[in-house]
């Protein structure tokens, strides 16, 4: 018999296997928020494609995990359907995405080392063009590695606190950070 594909319709949500509950963090990106809830222990969701399966949102979550918006912005539907298994209230979720009127930085990241030497996660405003920098740190904001000028990923701000390729940490970053 062939596997049934699981959909927000026939999923179960079964309270002995239920998603593992991510608590969001102040300021934090939807981008940041879906890496980690589909990395968290016992959530066992290996790609923005099946995540996008379950909540039948399509191509949304991919979007969403790129930060990339355009002119699209989120259906009120995915959101609540994405509320229902992450079990964060659908407002909260909103204030992951940029603001109504406010156009974010598409294709590229952007970073305070200062923040993700304290709590390494995304924020939203660091992407949003009216944003110029860190008002907690008040730095500039730094769109790829120093050294190498490698782009940033909001995966790799999760899962280690230096670039990959020049193995520049964001201590040293944080030092070479211009003020504003």
């Amino acid at each position: 018999m062939p596997e049934v594909q699981p959909t927000l319709s026939t999923y179960s949500f079964d309270p002995e296997h239920p998603f593992t509950y991510v608590s969001p963090l102040e300021g934090e990106s939807i981008a940041s928020f879906l890496y980690r809830f589909r990395r968290a222990k016992g959530n066992r969701l290996s790609s923005p494609s099946q995540l996008g399966k379950i909540l039948e949102v399509g191509t949304a979550i991919k979007r969403w995990e790129d930060l990339l918006f355009g002119g699209r912005k989120p259906q009120q539907k995915q959101v609540q359907a994405l509320s229902k298994v992450t079990q964060v209230e659908a407002d909260r979720l909103w204030e992951m995405f940029p603001p109504l009127g406010e156009r974010s930085q598409p294709n590229t990241i952007r970073i305070c080392a200062a923040c993700c030497l304290e709590d390494p996660y995304h924020r939203i405003a660091w992407q949003l063009y009216s944003t110029v920098g860190c008002e907690r740190h008040r730095l500039r904001l730094l769109p790829r590695y120093l050294v190498c000028e490698h782009p940033f990923s909001v995966i790799g701000l999760l899962e280690v606190s230096a670039c990959k390729r020049c193995g520049m940490p964001f201590k040293t970053m944080k030092k070479r950070q211009k003020s504003y």
